[in-house]
């Protein structure tokens, strides 16, 4: 009887390791996630940034052609990006 209820005993303590380790699994691959969406949605607003800043570098380079008067037009790119609009290519 004593050797059935320490077997037992082992028994309920091993299966409530294997839980315990499975729900900080879990626990650890649910952070894990977290942590990469986070990285993710960063290097998404990081880009977002950097074309802003892009955009912004080239209309101030533009308004300050326009004012010194050496802006010139291309016009072959021009009405090629007004085709591919217009196509919606």
């Amino acid at each position: 009887m004593r050797v059935a209820s320490s077997v037992m005993g082992s028994i309920q303590q091993a299966q409530s390791r294997d839980l315990r380790n499975e729900f900080n699994r879990n626990v650890q691959d649910k952070k894990n996630n977290n942590i990469n969406k986070d990285i993710f949605e960063l290097e998404k607003i990081s880009e977002f940034n950097t074309a802003q800043k892009l955009r912004e570098e080239k209309i101030a380079r533009i308004k300050e052609e326009i004012k010194n008067g050496t802006y010139k037009i291309d016009l072959l790119a021009t009405s090629d990006k007004m085709a591919q609009s217009l196509l919606n290519v």
